[in-house]
């Protein structure tokens, strides 16, 4: 249980508020934080105990800095923050990050609908005056999150930048599939499957059982990893924390009924399998892997109509959400798409102003140049790996 004592250090009258620091405070939390997360009709799966809890137990290297408000018994803000340091030159820089940040799609806070003056109290009076952080570094932020609207009203000694950072694609599927797309994606997605299913039995099918989804992420694991070292580069499965934390998150999601494991398989043998969650009548797309040797076939672009089929035919979701990212192959099925920001605090320190510069020129300017971007995330996924073996 949540040891209530440590609350209180600050907060207006009747809100009692403190910032949690270890992994396991944040799992006494997973009770009140899921009936926090269910009055939030914004929040997603990435803000969910299941996914943050077991992210937080297998990275035990991170450092929690987790801010809660409660009104009596009763949660009604949190905002998951991790504590990270870097050098600058010649700073070393204390960041604060939102958790999981890089292995979610979005990032927001969770507030009550009944008390939504709290957040906004527990980003003015906590967050921002803490004295713990140089730079706060808050990606995938909906331009609509509530995170955003309080950080954006707050007043302080900082300096407050929001960044065009990215987008979400998304296909409203209360209507069929071949009635939103184009009539070219259509046509190729329809000839493929007619290609495919001539050359043999093709079935589609959904983890069911918890043993299920074992042996599909195994199955997915290993096609992922493949499909990367046709291309040069570290997968996330020959990272052991990452694959260890994924089959622990799968395995939560599933007992809530937000797992979507899915695959499409020609023959028994697997042409592309997809995870997904399911969260607030909308399936979001986590991560897709296809075998290279069914690449004629668009495998990704056939998962993405079984699934969209699937969910509709059982009355599941009513938005198909492609996640961040405007790649090519989500903007072939839809033009509609949610923008993303990155909100970036930085004190007025030579810290603070050397970590600004980094995360508001430099990072952009790799991010920006494919190549550029790569290197740099294969290298830390392999120093990830070998830290992690």
């Amino acid at each position: 249980m949540f040891n209530r004592s440590r609350k209180g250090t600050f907060g207006a009258a009747g809100i009692a508020a403190t910032c949690v620091k270890t992994a396991e405070e944040v799992e006494a939390l997973c009770e009140a934080w899921d009936a926090l997360a269910a009055r939030d009709a914004t929040a997603t799966t990435y803000q969910g105990s299941a996914w943050l809890a077991t992210w937080f137990r297998h990275h035990p290297n991170v450092r929690p800095r987790v801010f809660v408000a409660f009104r009596g018994d009763r949660l009604t803000a949190a905002i998951p923050l991790c504590a990270y340091r870097a050098r600058f030159q010649l700073a070393s820089t204390r960041i604060l990050r939102l958790a999981a940040d890089n292995d979610s799609d979005y990032g927001n806070a969770l507030v009550d609908p009944e008390h939504p003056g709290d957040l906004a109290e527990l980003v003015g009076a906590g967050l921002l005056r803490s004295r713990t952080w140089d730079l706060l570094d808050l990606r995938h932020i909906p331009a609509s999150a509530s995170l955003a609207q309080a950080v954006r009203a707050a007043s302080g000694p900082s300096r407050i930048h929001h960044v065009a950072q990215d987008v979400a694609p998304y296909l409203d599927i209360r209507s069929e599939w071949q009635a939103s797309v184009s009539r070219n994606q259509r046509s190729q997605v329809l000839r493929h499957r007619r290609q495919l299913e001539a050359e043999g039995p093709v079935a589609f099918d959904v983890a069911r059982s918890a043993d299920e989804v074992v042996g599909m992420l195994d199955q997915f694991a290993r096609i992922h990893i493949a499909r990367w070292r046709q291309r040069g580069e570290t997968s996330v499965f020959c990272i052991p924390t990452q694959r260890a934390w994924l089959h622990a998150a799968c395995q939560a999601l599933h007992q809530r009924g937000e797992l979507y494991l899915c695959r499409l398989a020609l023959a028994g043998n697997p042409v592309s399998m997809g995870l997904y969650v399911l969260s607030g009548r909308r399936l979001t797309n986590y991560m897709i892997a296809f075998q290279e040797e069914y690449r004629r076939f668009g495998p990704a672009h056939l998962l993405i109509a079984a699934a969209i089929e699937d969910v509709r035919r059982r009355n599941l979701a009513d938005i198909h959400d492609f996640g961040r990212g405007g790649e090519e192959y989500k903007l072939r099925w839809t033009r509609a798409t949610q923008p993303l920001e990155r909100i970036l605090v930085a004190r007025r320190s030579l810290a603070g102003s050397a970590a600004l510069c980094w995360a508001a020129r430099v990072q952009p300017f790799i991010w920006r140049h494919y190549r550029a971007a790569t290197l740099l995330r294969e290298f830390r996924r392999r120093r990830e790996a070998r830290r992690s073996a």
